[in-house]
């Protein structure tokens, strides 16, 4: 029952975050965003101890991908944005880097691949080609970083579609509607600080972005349950 307590918690301090984001309260972001990622890994590894009775069934990948997130989230939270852009988008690097190699491990067989599955794409494809006009050539010296993340995340999604393909079932819908989610909210983190600031845009961001990581990890918890 214990990783309740911190699923709770959790979204009560998402709200408060994502309260926190909208009003620009720098009070509420320091002191919360950084403790949100922590309990999705609470949640998930005594999630699999309570319905397994050990940690063998914990996706240790999983841990270190949120871990990058958790420091993704402290890097861009900081004031001096600009100092800590670059080493904010190497951690989600990493935390994509992670996903991708839990969610190709994950499967099986590639057997059973509808090539159809290819249409679920589509939203994808509209948020990248609607955003990505939008800010990639006003990205200046950080064009190449933002195109190495921006294939390290379609992958991750791609990834997340094989996945859903192969291996049918809610825990490969929850990660492939949390990889969409992921791709929402950087495409609005890129589009906002490049290409001007749009209305309830940390709103926006966060709220997706958290939509993301629940998502995947419960995904992954499921995955280990079953």
């Amino acid at each position: 029952m214990i990783e309740y307590i911190f699923l709770v918690l959790f979204f009560v301090l998402a709200i408060i975050e994502v309260y926190g984001e909208f009003k620009v309260n720098y009070k509420i972001i320091y002191a919360i965003k950084p403790i949100l990622i922590p309990m999705l890994i609470l949640f998930y590894i005594f999630g699999v101890i309570e319905a397994t009775g050990g940690i063998t069934n914990i996706n240790w990948l999983i841990i270190v991908a949120l871990i990058g997130g958790m420091f993704g989230d402290i890097f861009l939270m900081l004031r001096d944005e600009e100092k800590w852009f670059l080493f904010g988008m190497v951690a989600f690097l990493i935390n994509q880097i992670f996903y991708i190699i839990s969610f190709f491990l994950s499967i099986t067989s590639y057997v059973a691949f509808n090539p159809w599955v290819l249409f679920l794409l589509g939203p994808t494809l509209l948020i990248l080609l609607f955003t990505v006009p939008r800010f990639l050539n006003k990205s200046g010296e950080m064009k190449i970083p933002v195109l190495v993340y921006m294939a390290a995340i379609l992958l991750m999604h791609i990834s997340a579609l094989i996945r859903l393909s192969t291996v049918q079932g809610l825990a490969s819908i929850l990660i492939f509607v949390g990889s969409i989610s992921f791709i929402f909210s950087d495409s609005c983190i890129a589009v906002n600080k490049w290409a001007g600031e749009f209305t309830n845009a940390r709103l926006i961001i966060m709220t997706t972005y958290l939509m993301a990581q629940f998502y995947i990890t419960l995904g992954v918890l499921i995955l280990a349950l079953t």
